[in-house]
């Protein structure tokens, strides 16, 4: 089992252009992406032929311009994950996330 990590550099100079990048990231979620940050989501991959499926998905959700990069980690080496943040609470997007990881992980 392991994560397939998706990080992006869209343009969005143009009103055009925000809109690709908007519609991508909203595609990344209803792909049943995490936002990890605004230009990097993940999404957990049990097998090679999902990660393979789930790449084929971005082909085809993917903008015409700008830069989509997939990277596949395994589980182990995103339980190595540091997060270092500077705030003593959590804010609210941190914890959904959490609880989103968690329910990926109990669905597998």
């Amino acid at each position: 089992m392991g994560w397939l990590i998706i990080l992006f550099d869209l343009p969005t100079d143009t009103k055009y252009e925000r809109h690709q990048a908007t519609k991508f990231r909203d595609g990344l979620l209803g792909l049943g992406y995490l936002m990890l940050q605004y230009s990097v989501y993940a999404r957990c991959a049990v097998t090679i032929d999902k990660k393979a499926g789930f790449i084929n998905d971005i082909k085809r959700i993917a903008p015409t311009t700008g830069n989509v990069q997939c990277y596949f980690i395994t589980d182990r080496q995103w339980e190595e994950c540091i997060t270092i943040t500077k705030n003593r609470d959590k804010s609210d997007r941190q914890i959904e996330k959490e609880d989103r990881i968690n329910e990926q992980l109990q669905f597998w």
